[in-house]
């Protein structure tokens, strides 16, 4: 189309954007109200703090602290009350729907159930599994039944949907979160707990050759959070060559970089020897030498 330097200007487009209208005070307060009540009246819990902050989640945390302040002097919200955890955490309900002593034990719970996450999570961050023996003084009650009622609630919560768990070959409990510690490794490092370095070496070999794909270099095993000595990692190398070499380790293979002398092992399942060896080379020498 030609150029008319008569034609009209366009005018350029303008984007206005605006603040979503605040929530009236008065109406957030019964949101708050309504919230509590039906907390305690259907679940016999009170309600939480995240779920209170969901209801004006730009509103800071001073101003709804001031707001909560005002409900309590009202008449109309007399049956709201609070429970403070240790924590600072404020959890609301309706009395008498639910009374203090209920609201106070299932506050409790929440706290224990916030607490072992942030152990996991804490630990799986450091790379390291959480043994059930760990959370054991996190817990409110030493019931056996109520304690394994809080693990189930725990692994139930949407939240909290990155909380794993993993049993032993002795049935011992540990528990990682997926964010931080996958549950293939972390079945691999219970292997190693469980004194099966064989089991423990070939699992993580294959998982590397499959996903990624690549070779394990030998090194990786020397890490603190597989608890294998090198004797037990130079054992499982010598083995594969054996020819008695337990026929469930077939697939798991040795290469032996020709320059460094550097020993690494693949899953022929998921990996050719030629593939195996070309990361293998450019992880030794061609990374270096190609900067």
């Amino acid at each position: 189309m030609a150029f008319d330097p008569l034609a009209a200007p366009v005018e350029k487009l303008r984007v206005v954007t605006s603040e979503p209208p605040a929530l009236d005070p008065a109406e957030l307060m019964r949101r708050i109200a309504e919230l509590v009540r039906d907390r305690s009246a259907t679940r016999a819990t009170p309600a939480q703090e995240h779920e209170v902050k969901a209801l004006a989640p730009d509103l800071p945390a001073e101003r709804l602290s001031a707001l909560l302040a005002e409900m309590a002097a009202q008449p109309a919200y007399a049956d709201i009350k609070a429970v403070v955890a240790p924590t600072g955490r404020v959890y609301l309900f309706s009395e008498p729907v639910l009374d203090r002593n209920a609201a106070t034990a299932r506050a409790l719970v929440e706290e224990a159930k916030l607490a072992m996450v942030e152990k996991i999570r804490s630990d799986s961050l450091y790379v390291a599994l959480t043994p059930l023996a760990d959370l054991e003084p996190l817990f409110p009650s030493e019931a056996p039944a109520e304690r394994a009622a809080l693990l189930e609630e725990l692994r139930a919560d949407p939240r909290f949907q990155d909380i794993q768990a993993l049993t032993g070959a002795g049935g011992e409990l540990h528990f990682h979160s997926d964010t931080h510690l996958s549950g293939n490794y972390g079945k691999i490092m219970l292997r190693a707990k469980a004194k099966d370095p064989a089991m423990a070496i070939a699992e993580l070999v294959r998982d590397r050759s499959r996903v990624m794909p690549a070779p394990t270099n030998l090194r990786v095993f020397d890490d603190r959070v597989f608890e294998l000595s090198r004797e037990q990692i130079d054992g499982f190398v010598a083995g594969l060559a054996r020819p008695d070499a337990a026929p469930e380790y077939a697939d798991i293979k040795r290469l032996v970089h020709p320059e460094t002398g550097a020993v690494y092992l693949y899953s022929d399942k998921w990996m050719l020897e030629v593939d195996a060896f070309r990361v293998m080379d450019w992880d030794e020498v061609g990374a270096a030498r190609n900067p």
